[in-house]
């Protein structure tokens, strides 16, 4: 039999959606009329869910798994549960359109296809956001969404890290894989996710090989705000923390915070932060591009200024609720600029009374330490995550 494999990497409940619980499936090697079957009984056995099966691990697709698709999307569809499938290859894509030729023809409803798991988690978080309130409970607002289909995509990424690891070095299974995967994002200063998304995303070495081979390793940028490198890795933690200090000390206020930019699925993190209430912290956690300062200046790599939190269209009513009861009455947003002129985030300082007036030395202070952390992050990103990686490759066959 040919190789098959699929596992949940994410099942949680999901107020809004037809049967209120979305599960995410990891499908890995082949689907053909072998293990066509065993396809079925994995898309059947979380029960009454929302589906979404990522196939970026499928090797190859045949008609039969092809089939068993088509067949699960037409009575999930019937049910209100619509099959949404992310990361098929070319390959792939052209099986499932030749087998649904005909039954698209038939009028029966086939599976949705997105490039991205994030993409796909998108889909399902707006959904729930938009559907109406049920008669008891608290509404789903689009925080609520976001925040989830964040949680959602950091277990897929490193479920799929996982399975990578399992699959390239023969580690004997997910706890092994997590536990190295940990350890090693741990002696680098960064989240295990991170590491997790980089693997993801980065073209798997060729065996016995070093990862990078000829990768230089430039030095660490100067940045003002940092004391001189002494040749230790600096967490990540640590230099967002001096970034919001800095940050907090040209704008003269005890409130301020440091977001970055996901690229898996373009929200923000909040990664540092200080003189604000837990519920403050809790909300803009994970924000999208819309409803708040910090999503509009990165999404357009310029300042926002706020001179009344109160009366800005820049906030959405939840978003400026939670800013005016943490006592943010007015607050700039200033992107980190990183390659290509896209921001890498956003650093931000908020007064607890309106109209706070800044001076053009200010604005240029605030400038040059977001141009240092962008090239800081940048460094970060081409240097620790590379050799994060190469420490992971190492670590891997070693085990």
């Amino acid at each position: 039999m040919q190789h098959f494999s699929c596992e949940t990497v994410a099942d949680v409940a999901v107020p809004g959606l037809a049967t209120g619980r979305l599960t995410v499936l990891a499908v890995h090697g082949v689907a053909d009329a072998t293990t066509g079957a065993a396809l079925a009984a994995a898309l059947a056995a979380p029960g009454p869910a929302q589906l979404v099966v990522d196939l970026t691990g499928l090797y190859r697709l045949e008609p039969a798994g092809a089939e068993a698709l088509h067949r699960f999307a037409e009575e999930s569809a019937a049910e209100g549960r619509p099959l949404r499938v992310t990361g098929c290859t070319a390959q792939a894509a052209a099986v499932l359109a030749r087998t649904g030729a005909a039954r698209e023809r038939d009028g029966r409803t086939g599976p949705e296809l997105y490039p991205t798991v994030a993409e796909a988690l998108a889909a399902v978080m707006s959904a729930a956001a938009a559907a109406p309130e049920p008669p008891s409970g608290p509404s789903f607002v689009r925080t609520d969404a976001v925040g989830m289909r964040h949680r959602l995509l950091a277990q897929t990424l490193v479920a799929r890290a996982q399975g990578l690891l399992m699959e390239r070095y023969g580690l004997p299974g997910p706890d092994a894989a997590g536990a190295l995967l940990r350890t090693v994002a741990r002696r680098h200063g960064m989240p295990a996710v991170r590491l997790a998304g980089a693997l993801a995303r980065t073209e798997a070495p060729r065996p016995g090989e070093p990862w990078f081979p000829g990768r230089g390793h430039p030095a660490e940028p100067a940045v003002g705000f940092l004391p001189p490198p002494d040749g230790r890795t600096l967490p990540l933690s640590v230099f967002l923390d001096a970034l919001r200090d800095t940050g907090c000390a040209i704008a003269r206020t005890h409130m301020g915070d440091v977001q970055l930019l996901d690229p898996n699925d373009n929200t923000l993190w909040l990664e540092s932060h200080r003189g604000f209430p837990a519920e403050f912290a809790h909300f803009f956690a994970v924000v999208d591009g819309t409803g708040t300062p910090c999503g509009h200046a990165v999404r357009k790599s310029e300042r926002v200024v706020v001179d009344d939190v109160a009366r800005a269209p820049d906030f959405d009513e939840p978003s400026r609720a939670v800013a005016l009861a943490a006592h943010s009455r007015s607050v700039q947003c200033t992107p980190i600029p990183g390659p290509a002129g896209r921001a890498l985030g956003v650093f931000s300082t908020h007064h607890a009374q309106p109209g706070h007036d800044f001076t053009g030395a200010q604005f240029a202070a605030l400038d040059r330490v977001a141009r240092e952390a962008g090239a800081w992050l940048d460094w970060h990103r081409t240097t620790t995550v590379l050799d994060a990686l190469e420490d992971l490759h190492g670590s891997a066959q070693e085990s």
